[in-house]
């Protein structure tokens, strides 16, 4: 198979990028409780960059604390001391000529117990004993599991009260509307701090199950108010995110990494989530937002094996799904797993 744009550069936005080859955004745990880059982390992305990528996508990036860490060793953009660290990252990956977008991400439902409030106490108590992350990490196998048995973790947080995930055991509760608002905000506040850091651009982590999508999702989205009921309305959450990064930084490349399609009929529950047709009707009204490019994925941790896919999958399994987004956008489609 020849692939002759390859190697031809290419725009999201006014981001110009020097070949096609992203490295998908994955958590590879170098980070550190209070958020910032680490030598570890940022060497890690340099060798991708050393490589020849064009655009490298970070790991899920976290925009909130309290009950949006997903990891403890986890990179964040939710605090201004934050951005000092990403200033060197980014330049450390211009420096061969590669661009760097930050996923801001939050897991929502899909959140691990011990992770849900406890990240400002680790920030804090980290700060006191600098050997208190290693203290954590050891006791964390058998920590995690006694406050989940005697129902001692918080709650995560979706956008209704509904199922824990496959692999996330937290008992679930509905963001109140002011906690829907704040969350935005700081979505938005994770995006001026990328652009004052020098960073090229941010990409919104709508798939795999997290928040975005749980808001997308009928599955998981059962509110009243105007964030929910209607096609229109699960849209708002995202809708006003891209609007609020857009008032505050301007033309900034914008990404949203978006699921297509669920696949709760493979695993025996169809009609559960979205399927293929509203995904890309998902994807169309996105791009009509003002969005600079879409990055195309699929499922959430319920149908985990339609997203971290077997090796016994074949290579570019999913294309068929960008295809599909191609069609009906008029902005750049990036795919996994091609």
């Amino acid at each position: 198979m020849e692939y002759k744009m390859l190697f031809s550069p290419m725009k999201i936005g006014n981001c110009e990028i020097k070949n096609r080859i992203v490295m998908s955004p994955m958590l590879m745990g170098f980070g550190q409780f209070d958020g910032c880059t680490t030598e570890q982390l940022m060497d890690y992305y340099e060798e991708r960059a050393k490589g020849g990528t064009g655009l490298i996508m970070t790991e899920i990036t976290r925009i909130n604390d309290k009950h949006g860490a997903a990891a403890f060793a986890q990179l964040g953009v939710s605090h201004d001391y934050q951005i000092p660290g990403l200033t060197e990252f980014a330049n450390r990956i211009h420096k061969h000529g590669a661009k760097l977008f930050v996923q801001l991400h939050h897991p929502g439902r899909q959140n691990v117990g011990l992770a849900i409030g406890t990240v400002p106490l680790c920030i804090a108590c980290t700060r006191i004993c600098k050997k208190f992350p290693k203290m954590l990490f050891g006791m964390a196998p058998k920590l995690a599991p006694f406050l989940e048995k005697h129902h001692l973790t918080k709650k995560a947080v979706s956008a209704s009260a509904c199922e824990p995930a496959y692999y996330a055991n937290s008992p679930v509760r509905a963001l109140s509307h002011k906690e829907v608002k704040q969350v935005i905000q700081q979505y938005v506040d994770g995006a001026v701090r990328c652009k004052k850091a020098g960073v090229d651009g941010v990409e919104l982590h709508g798939t795999h199950g997290y928040l975005i999508q749980q808001f997308l999702s009928p599955n998981t989205n059962h509110r009243t108010d105007e964030y929910g009921g209607s096609f229109e309305n699960r849209l708002r959450f995202v809708r006003e995110i891209i609007e609020g990064i857009r008032r505050e930084c301007g033309d900034y490349p914008i990404v949203v990494r978006l699921t297509i399609d669920e696949f709760y009929e493979k695993i025996g529950k169809p009609g559960k989530g979205y399927t293929m047709e509203e995904g890309v009707k998902y994807a169309k009204a996105i791009a009509d937002m003002g969005v600079d490019a879409i990055d195309v994925s699929s499922a959430g941790y319920d149908t985990f094996n339609y997203w971290l896919e077997p090796t016994s999958f074949d290579c570019g399994w999913r294309k068929y799904l960008a295809a599909a987004v191609k069609k009906e956008v008029n902005i750049p489609v990036i795919a996994a797993n091609l």
